[in-house]
């Protein structure tokens, strides 16, 4: 499993009390399966498909105590309009850190978004102003 730390996620989730149960929580992952992944969260009592705004269909995978969860292994596009989405949750105060997670060996592959995330810490330092926990789940 690859990980990036951004910002130091682990203090946010350590002080919510989520940093072991996030422990748990991938330790139960058994497949590379958005519903079953999903479903770890929520048998932790995360709320799963959290609206992210009423007038569309936007949703975060999983969502507790102001921490987004978001599995994807589709797109890197997609983790793209994410960043836009989080900061627009971060703008509300809906937002403490973030839990991204993906593969090590498709789309979105975890190296891309790590350097995408790198990128944007290097040049635009306040662009992405809460820690991000990157998980890479392997074969």
């Amino acid at each position: 499993m690859g990980i990036l730390i951004v910002k130091t996620p682990s203090v946010a989730l350590k002080v919510k009390g989520l940093l072991s149960e996030l422990e748990e929580i991938l330790h139960g992952i058994t497949s590379i399966d958005h519903e079953k992944i999903q479903r770890e969260f929520l048998n932790k009592s995360w709320e799963t498909e959290k609206q992210i705004l009423p007038e569309t269909t936007w949703a975060w995978d999983a969502y507790k105590a102001k921490v987004v969860v978001s599995i994807e292994f589709s797109l890197i596009d997609a983790v793209h309009r994410d960043f836009f989405r989080l900061l627009m949750w971060h703008h509300d105060g809906k937002l403490d850190a973030v839990i991204y997670i993906t593969t090590t060996f498709k789309e979105p592959r975890f190296h891309k978004v790590k350097r995408d995330i790198e990128i944007r810490y290097r040049n635009y330092p306040h662009l992405l102003p809460f820690p991000i926990l990157l998980i890479g789940l392997e074969e």
